[in-house]
């Protein structure tokens, strides 16, 4: 129940990441003089590390690092620097399979070990157009 709980935070702190970003985003396209036509079928991707906080608003609460885009390429380079600066074939191959698996709809919840010899988990998120991977320490 507490797991639900928690996954259910995520979504929405996600889901209220997203908009900030949006405006954001649409404000600097404005001051850049930007075409602001969007692509309705394009996807968004999120990369939510846990593992990397940045504060705290209290002592449930805290404040994570998050990667959003639209480049999967970059995405899934990010996400693979994030686990290593010199990862093997192996963990290139796995982190491909985890990309795969979030961006068709599937259940990642993988283990890795980073370069440093933490262990961390990784599920995948999919909702409409929102696909996130939620990287976190076991």
């Amino acid at each position: 129940m507490k797991i639900l709980s928690i996954i259910s935070l995520i979504v929405v702190f996600s889901l209220s990441l997203f908009t900030v970003m949006s405006n954001m985003s649409t404000v600097l396209q404005h001051v850049n003089g930007q075409d602001l036509e969007e692509n309705t079928g394009e996807k968004l991707y999120v990369l939510l590390f846990e593992q990397n906080k940045i504060g705290n608003i209290d002592n449930s609460t805290k404040i994570v690092s998050a990667i959003v885009g639209n480049n999967l390429i970059k995405i899934e380079e990010e996400l693979l620097e994030e686990i290593s600066l010199t990862p093997s074939q192996q963990l290139k191959e796995q982190m491909s399979e985890i990309i795969r698996n979030g961006t068709s709809g599937l259940s990642c919840n993988a283990s890795l070990t980073s370069e440093d010899g933490e262990n961390v988990g990784i599920d995948c998120i999919s909702s409409g157009k929102y696909i996130i991977w939620h990287i976190y320490p076991k």
